[in-house]
């Protein structure tokens, strides 16, 4: 064989080897190709569960902290309400000096203290404004008591022994707080249908 053709058989054989070994490269370019999709989109499953995890976590946080704004504005908004309501019950009650049966309520308030008090020396506080009211209740209802004219209220008395052991407080004042108290969780539910108080 003369030497061009063995050239020539070398470059044919060689040429075969490497059309051979570049088709296996592709085949195998192709493979990992694939092969590196399916892992690309496992990764990128994983990626996007984990970010649908945390912005699913974040969404229920920030739905659970307006839910809590929203609760507590709410609650404000009744205290409010509350508030004003007794401000104006308050307000009525501030004239009560001046309505056609204080005479009746003070009376009342005065049994009330004389029965709290029963067998004691007692010792009337009254605002000065009540003082002639008060003097002809005393008479009226068989009481002898001690008048002082040291307190200033929207009507009612308040009254001690006089060694200063026990003290009862019968103003408009006190019992509007004592009912104020007690009237919340009633005031509440009328106004929004529910026992929720503060």
């Amino acid at each position: 064989m003369p030497y061009e053709q063995l050239i020539e058989s070398v470059e044919l054989c060689a040429e075969d080897k490497i059309r051979g070994i570049k088709e296996r490269a592709n085949q195998d370019a192709e493979t990992i190709k694939a092969e590196a999709k399916g892992k690309d989109e496992i990764i990128k499953k994983r990626h996007l569960d984990a970010v649908k995890k945390t912005v699913d976590s974040e969404r229920r946080k920030s739905l659970a902290k307006i839910n809590e704004e929203n609760r507590m504005q709410l609650v404000r908004a009744k205290d409010d309400v509350f508030k004003h309501a007794f401000t104006e019950a308050q307000k009525i009650l501030s004239s009560e000096r001046s309505q056609a049966d204080y005479e009746n309520i003070f009376r009342k308030l005065l049994k009330e203290i004389i029965i709290e008090l029963e067998g004691e020396e007692i010792l009337l506080h009254i605002d000065k404004r009540d003082e002639g009211l008060c003097k002809k209740l005393l008479p009226e209802l068989k009481l002898n008591c001690e008048i002082v004219t040291d307190i200033t209220c929207a009507g009612g008395l308040n009254a001690s022994t006089k060694d200063g052991k026990f003290i009862t407080f019968n103003t408009i004042e006190s019992r509007f707080e004592r009912a104020k108290v007690q009237l919340k969780l009633e005031v509440f539910a009328t106004l929004y249908g529910d026992q929720v108080g503060m």
